[in-house]
């Protein structure tokens, strides 16, 4: 051999390899095995490990066989449907306004919640003004002692800022109008407050009621009129005891073009009506009236107007 290669020539002068040969058979027999083992990571990688999908969460942990996979419920911060407030006038006639500096007799009308105020319009004022004044309000039982208050001349509309204030409007009568015996009394011929809210229920305590044409028949209208009709009233009341006891019996009506189209009456201090008036509903008020013999102390309605 003179070409430096191992191994020897057959017969029919096939060259046959020695140790050297077989070295680079097995060489390439191991790379062809790494090359198939590269080639089968590599489809393994790119097939996602089998059922992958693109809606999936980076960083998710995996399942396990047998195990079935949950979805936390995802937090979300879009805005609930909410009832938008509608621009209301409720309307109120026929009160009598009482001297509070020995008793609380003051008129308070809690709104609905939300309300951030209120312009309120009294007619029948003593002019000038010196004894009736329009203030805030946060509980029926109460004043507020911190409350704001004006007095505004007849006819003039002003604004009580309700909100984290306040939540309603209290009419209150410190001093006497004028002199005699009934000046103590202040009639007023109305009073309205305009507010925007997105439901039709108010709370009211009125001054106290006296027996008959005296107290007065004091009426509740809220415009404009509500969609389906309906309306319900409450009215609490207490008595003081006189000579043994005096009976007490108050009157609550629903009345739709000067005509009464419901009415309770009732002695045991609590008095309740509910109803829908016919389609079309159209305008109609709540009217409450002393018909006993004994005065109505601390009177409240719960309303909802129609």
């Amino acid at each position: 051999m003179a070409d430096g290669t191992t191994g020897r020539v057959t017969a029919t002068g096939r060259r046959v390899h020695g140790r050297r040969g077989d070295y680079r058979a097995r060489v390439r027999r191991v790379r062809v095995i790494v090359t198939m083992l590269v080639m089968t990571v590599a489809a393994a990688a790119c097939g996602g490990g089998g059922g992958g999908t693109d809606e999936e969460i980076e960083g998710a942990p995996d399942t396990t066989q047998g195990t079935t996979a949950t979805s936390a419920p995802v937090p979300t911060t879009s805005v609930g449907t909410t009832v938008p407030g509608t621009s209301l006038t409720l309307r109120m006639t026929d009160l009598r306004l009482l001297n509070s500096e020995e008793s609380d007799n003051g008129l308070r009308v809690l709104l609905p919640a939300g309300v951030a105020s209120a312009s309120v319009t009294v007619m029948g004022l003593p002019t000038p003004n010196r004894v009736i004044s329009v203030c805030q309000a946060t509980e029926l039982e109460r004043r507020l002692s911190t409350a704001a208050c004006r007095m505004p001349a007849n006819g003039e509309a002003v604004t009580v800022t309700l909100g984290s204030a306040a939540s309603g409007v209290e009419l209150v009568q410190v001093g006497v109008a004028g002199s005699g015996p009934a000046a103590s009394v202040t009639s007023l011929e109305e009073v309205t407050i305009r507010y925007s809210a997105s439901s039709r229920e108010v709370n009211v305590r009125l001054p106290q009621i006296a027996s008959g044409e005296a107290g007065g028949r004091p009426t509740f209208a809220l415009a404009p009129a509500g969609p389906n009709g309906n309306y319900r009233a409450t009215l609490t009341w207490s008595v003081i005891q006189v000579f043994g006891g005096t009976s007490s019996t108050a009157r609550v009506e629903v009345v739709q073009g000067g005509n009464t189209a419901n009415n309770a009456e009732g002695g045991g201090l609590d008095v309740r009506l509910n109803g829908t008036l016919p389609a079309p509903a159209g305008e109609a008020i709540i009217r409450v009236g002393n018909i006993g013999s004994a005065a109505m102390v601390s009177p409240k309605l719960a309303l909802l107007l129609p």
